[in-house]
């Protein structure tokens, strides 16, 4: 079993590739897709599983979904879940200084395994409401300035997820200043649309005009990582999801997955999660 990919939505070819809708649903079968999805739960209770791992569902859920993760839901007999979501390209949050302040919170900062999803408590879902609330309502309207007032209502609600899902990040000085923020954004939007091509450093430098040295140092001052272990990071991520949510041998998720020798995906498997791919597929099934 291979889950349905989906690789477009409304508006994905346009100026401005963001579309939002308020839905119910009582089950979603196992897929996944390049976009982001951003949602809230408004009504009703449920489950939903990303990339193997269970979670409840219920007012006030927030989720936001990152390219390639896989995911279902459903709701518990004899109810519906109303949701709003949104479907949005990742250079909507990789374009302006927002990228440096607090982007590789949302893309590295949570584990790989863990679904990145956040229960509101009670006393901020009015607020989280009336925000999605007048997102929607920008969404639906033809006004002036309508995508920037749509960017910056759609980065607060991001916001809630850093802010209620784990104590807000300490801003360093150095972060604040992000001398180097307008090189490497562009680069980590391509990564993260590009990781299961071939890439390298070399070729990332000629793309994006920077020295290989210099890239190197701001993937090591923005993440605390090498290139090559950023990279890694992102397959190893998405290798993770396959194992658990298809049937797939793991040589074929070795390549799906970007890597092109099996020994290497099985060494960097390791090093980074501490087992085999085999027995992370076996413990996240119940059989080690």
């Amino acid at each position: 079993m291979y889950p349905q990919y989906l690789f477009e939505y409304p508006n994905v070819d346009s100026d401005f590739p963001f579309y939002m809708k308020k839905k119910r649903y009582t089950s979603v079968s196992s897929h996944r897709h390049d976009f982001i999805e951003f949602s809230l739960v408004l009504e009703g209770r449920g489950k939903e599983w990303i990339n193997g791992s269970e979670h409840d569902l219920l007012p006030g859920t927030l989720v936001l979904l990152l390219p390639y993760q896989i995911h279902e839901y459903r709701s518990i007999a004899d109810d519906q879940l109303t949701m709003y979501i949104c479907n949005f390209d990742m250079q909507l949050l990789t374009s302006g200084p927002e990228a440096a302040w607090g982007l590789h919170e949302l893309l590295l900062g949570r584990d790989s395994v863990q679904p990145a999803y956040v229960h509101l408590p009670e006393e901020a879902l009015g607020e989280a409401v009336r925000l999605w609330d007048n997102l929607y309502e920008e969404y639906q309207s033809t006004l002036a300035w309508r995508p920037i007032v749509l960017r910056s209502l759609l980065l607060q609600a991001l916001s809630q997820i850093i802010r209620h899902g784990s104590k807000t990040p300490d801003t360093t000085k150095k972060e604040r200043q992000a001398p180097s923020s307008k090189t490497i954004w562009p680069v980590v939007q391509y990564v993260y649309e590009h990781f299961l091509e071939p890439l390298s450093l070399q070729a990332l430098s000629e793309r994006f005009h920077v020295h290989p040295t210099q890239l190197s140092s701001q993937f090591g001052e923005h993440f605390g990582l090498h290139f090559v272990d950023f990279l890694h990071e992102l397959r190893i991520r998405h290798a993770c999801s396959l194992l658990i949510s298809s049937s797939l041998p793991i040589s074929q998720i070795a390549f799906e997955s970007g890597f092109s020798s099996y020994p290497t995906f099985s060494r960097v498997f390791l090093r980074l999660k501490g087992m085999t791919p085999r027995q992370y597929r076996e413990r996240r099934e119940g059989k080690g």
